[in-house]
């Protein structure tokens, strides 16, 4: 396997690592969500964050959470806390029970 396409294939893998605590959140609300889905509001919110100032970007990221997942505001932003929450739990998860992936200051 050649350097691209091995770069392609974890480029991808992350992706799909990095929506999973987006999907189990939506999921959870009772949102319509397909990890497809998921994956074009990641990009969308991603490409938000790039070009708009903070506090807007928030606003916008809730308005594509509500509208691509047929949330309320509310729900918009539970999506988000659970997002962070199941987060940070797959990366400590990760550290812990990984070896080779270290936190600096953990032991």
């Amino acid at each position: 396997m050649d350097i691209f396409t091995l770069g392609a294939v974890a480029v991808l893998g992350i992706l799909l690592i990095t929506t999973l605590p987006l999907y189990f959140a939506v999921r959870f609300l009772g949102g319509e969500a397909s990890i497809f889905k998921v994956i074009a509001a990641n990009i969308v919110v991603g490409v938000i964050y790039f070009f708009v100032p903070s506090l807007f970007a928030f606003v916008l990221l809730l308005f594509v959470y509500k509208m691509m997942f047929d949330l309320s505001w509310f729900g918009a932003f539970c999506a988000w806390i659970i997002q962070f929450i199941v987060g940070a739990l797959l990366v400590f998860g990760a550290i812990l029970f990984l070896p080779g992936i270290s936190f600096p200051g953990l032991y």
